[in-house]
């Protein structure tokens, strides 16, 4: 499954500020959009401000709504992810992305994601690995990919790929780091000139190695997809 790979020619094109870990996250929900379907349920995610360049898919969806406590962003259904108002078995199709490591329990969310689908529905999720604390209003954890096998082991089927690799991780420490290197002397102005461009740099060469680095550097990521089927 290679068509996850976010392509380095739209990465260079890429203007404003998309972290590499965005760009990753629009990249892998898009190669999977053709298989959201019927009733889809975002959770955490965002009907107002959003973030990233993924539109939800027209194709075959009865329904899409938003499921999030924060009413800024004017979710569908005003609830929290672990305990939802909705039947059983009554979506077809979940997203969970960038949620689980803000929840102090994040399997109360997957068994509430596994009763909420139907027989053969599917989880689309992501959580980051090598990343910043980011408070939601709380960040509580990392998963590794036995982590994530482990929060998802009650269903029938369960895919993790890797969101970049050891440079990309590289790449958007240096680009993270470019809001933290304030200041208007010509100092700061050079920092920020030479992070954002070492930045783009390592993050083109993560994209053109990904999938062909040595088993060492497998261990690095940025964090990691899931999809699952119930």
């Amino acid at each position: 499954m290679t068509s996850h790979i976010p392509s380095r020619q739209k990465f260079w094109k890429t203007k404003g500020y998309v972290t590499y870990r965005r760009l990753w996250l629009d990249s892998c929900l898009n190669a999977f959009a053709d298989e959201m379907r019927g009733v889809v349920l975002d959770l955490g995610g965002k009907r107002k401000n959003k973030r990233g360049s993924f539109q939800p898919p027209e194709h075959e969806i009865q329904a899409w709504w938003y499921l999030n406590l924060d009413w800024i962003t004017k979710p569908n259904i005003f609830a929290d992810v672990t305990k939802t108002p909705l039947k059983t078995a009554s979506v077809d199709c979940i997203l969970c992305t960038e949620v689980l490591e803000h929840l102090k329990d994040p399997q109360a969310c997957v068994d509430e994601i596994y009763r909420l689908l139907r027989e053969d529905g599917l989880v689309f999720a992501s959580t980051p690995f090598f990343y910043p604390v980011h408070a939601d209003p709380y960040d509580f954890q990392r998963f590794t990919e036995d982590g994530l096998r482990h929060l998802f082991r009650e269903f029938k089927s369960v895919e993790v790929f890797r969101m970049g690799g050891y440079f990309g991780v590289l790449g958007l420490l240096c680009e993270l780091g470019i809001p933290g290197e304030d200041g208007k002397t010509f100092a700061s102005k050079f920092v920020r000139w030479a992070l954002k461009w070492i930045s783009r740099w390592l993050c083109s060469l993560d994209l053109a190695l990904y999938g062909r680095e040595n088993t060492n550097r497998q261990k690095f990521t940025t964090g990691y997809f899931v999809k699952a089927t119930r």
